[in-house]
């Protein structure tokens, strides 16, 4: 095995929310997703739950419908046609990514149990985006609008003690955007 396989794959694999229309097949989830299960997790409490609304379904066009509502509801101070722009494409994201999928965090019996089970559902996002970059498609990570969704919960049937990781849209990247990160001596010290 080539020893920076790795590593490489840490430093190529970029966040991307601009998909082609290939399709991502149901078998290539379940290994990401099987991939995602096997991150650290203090005492193995598993706590990752992962709701994939499939592309099509009932669900998703709900998510698309309140993805669209909220922006639309968001831009209030825009000029309408740009509101209206802003609002469908809120909608498009949802509709036409070719996978998505929301992921929570199970609580602890303590808040500090709960960080742990976050921070281990983090490693699983990591481990479902490389295996994802693995076989040659991109994951976008996103905590922003469409986790805030008014009814977001009661529409997908997530626990309302659960906690919000995230959304992750998933396909073939149109492209793969570069990024470069700080020298390491400007984040670390060793004492």
């Amino acid at each position: 095995m080539n020893k920076n396989v790795v590593i490489d794959a840490i430093r190529e694999r970029r966040t991307v929310r601009e998909f082609t229309n290939d399709p991502v097949p149901r078998d290539a989830l379940e290994r990401w997703l099987e991939a995602a299960c096997w991150a650290p997790n203090h005492r193995l409490t598993e706590p990752w739950r992962f709701l994939v609304l499939n592309q099509g379904g009932t669900a998703r066009a709900s998510i698309g419908d309140m993805a669209r509502d909220y922006a639309f509801e968001l831009g209030r101070d825009l000029p309408d046609a740009k509101r209206n722009r802003v609002a469908d494409a809120a909608r498009d994201e949802v509709l036409e990514s070719p996978a998505f999928m929301y992921v929570y965090a199970l609580p602890g019996d303590s808040e500090e149990i709960s960080r742990e089970n976050y921070a281990a559902v983090c490693c699983a996002v990591q481990n479902f985006q490389l295996a994802a970059y693995s076989e040659g498609y991109a994951v976008g990570w996103s905590t922003g609008k469409l986790t805030r969704l008014p009814g977001l919960r009661e529409t997908i049937g997530a626990d309302p003690e659960w906690q919000m990781v995230g959304a992750l849209f998933a396909g073939k990247a149109v492209r793969r955007p570069r990024a470069q990160r700080q020298e390491m001596g400007n984040v670390t010290s060793w004492l």
